[in-house]
Formats: C-alpha cells, structure tokens, sequence
C-alpha cells in the first residue's frame, strides 16, 4: 500500500509528461497560446476590442502579400515618427507580435511548419517584452485611476461637510468671547457641544460626533479655508495673523 502522503507522479513521470505537452504543441496552440498572453498583457487593459480589431484586420489583410505588408509597416513607422518620442512602445511591438503571429498562420496554412515555427518564436520574444513594458503602463494607469477617485471622493467628502462648516462658522460668530476666540482647542471645546447636536440631527456621512472636536481643533479652524476665515474675524487681535 502506497504512503498517503507520497506523490500521485514519479520525478521521471512528471518531466516525461512534461516534455510530450510542450514537445506536442500544435502550431495552431502555440499562436493561440500567445494570443492569450496579449490579450491578458495588453489588449485587454490597454488597447482595447475596438483597436484590437481593427489591428487584426489591417495585419490579416496583408499577410499573402509582401507589398501590402510593407506598405503596413510603412503607416506604423510614420505613426510613430508623428508621435516623437512620445511612441507608445508597448504598442508597436505587439503590432509586429500579431503581424509574425498571422504570418506563422499563414506558413501553417501553406504546410511550411519550419517557417511557422520561426514566426511564433519571434513572436514569443517580442511577447515577453510586451509583458514587462505593460505592466509599468498598467500601473500607471491603474495609480492614475485611483488619483482621480480619491480627488472625487475628497470632493464628494468636502460637499457633504458644508453644512457643518458652515454651522461652525455661525457658531463662531454666536459664541464669540469678549475679546475674540484665543486657540483652537478653545474654540473648538466650546463648539463641540452644539457641533455633536447638529451632527446628530443632521447625520452627515463620513462625520461621526465623536471626533468633531479633534477634527475642528487640527483640520477645520487653522487650515479649512471657510471655517479659517470665520476663525480670523472672531479671534483676538494677537491670533489673527
């Protein structure tokens, strides 16, 4: 009886098997397999259907056809040279990916497998780099992405606290001492009381009573610029500046 923990495959079994799967391989897999890798990569986080298609369309149009395929890669460098040094690298080399991949289909076609097979090497080299260079753009695009909704959310945020700033800035005025407010901490002692009202009544998101004092005293009265601007006009002389 065989140990429980022991190993469904022998070493030997695993690396024979392993050699006939990639030894095995299809020209037809082998492009599809590749195919799979930009499309993860690159087309779909990066070019998108659209381009994507269109792409394939102009490259299969000219793959019979040496004139027609020159005058393609023509168009792609004059793209490039409008483009300066600004030239997405990412896409020109999976232009030339796909195009080597439609001509190893086109070999396969016309039973030259050698010729297919030289293709879709070429292509998996250019591939690989493809997969390194789109990862920095994926990352980009994806910090890029969380900039612009943090910026949306900290507007959205601001909206929701206008109401409360602006009960603050009354009370400011109301409750103003003789002489004017002499700290933050003071003012914002004396506002809590009143704040914790207004907040419970009006249920405002992301602003929770109990840490309204904190939040007057370190954010809204030295630094937000309606609530500071109230704290200016009421403070003494000497806190004014």
């Amino acid at each position: 009886m065989k140990d429980a923990t022991s190993p469904p495959f022998s070493p030997i079994q695993i690396t024979v098997s392993t050699n006939e799967m990639i030894g095995n391989t299809s020209v037809v897999a082998a492009i599809d397999r590749n195919y799979g890798i930009l499309d993860d990569h690159f087309f779909k986080p990066i070019l998108g259907d659209e381009e994507q298609i269109k792409l394939l369309k102009d490259i299969r149009a000219v793959t019979n056809d040496p004139a027609l395929q020159a005058d393609l890669e023509t168009r792609w460098r004059l793209e490039d040279s409008q483009k300066g040094k600004k030239i997405n690298t990412p896409l020109r080399d999976a232009r030339y990916a796909c195009l080597y991949l439609e001509l190893a289909k086109a070999a396969e076609t016309h039973n030259d497998r050698d010729r297919a097979w030289a293709f879709i090497c070429y292509a998996s080299v250019m591939i690989g780099e493809i997969s390194e260079k789109s990862a920095a753009v994926i990352n980009k695009m994806n910090k890029d992405a969380r900039s612009i909704q943090n910026s949306k959310n900290a507007k959205a945020r601001e909206k929701n606290y206008l109401p409360a700033k602006g009960e603050v800035v009354r009370l400011l005025e109301q409750l103003k001492p003789v002489g004017g407010w002499t700290s933050f901490r003071g003012a914002a002692i004396a506002l809590e009381e009143d704040m914790m009202e207004f907040i419970l009544k009006t249920r405002p998101s992301n602003l929770t009573a109990s840490n309204i004092r904190n939040l007057l005293e370190t954010k809204w009265l030295p630094r937000d610029e309606l609530v500071n601007s109230a704290w200016t006009k009421t403070a003494a002389v000497k806190n004014r500046e």
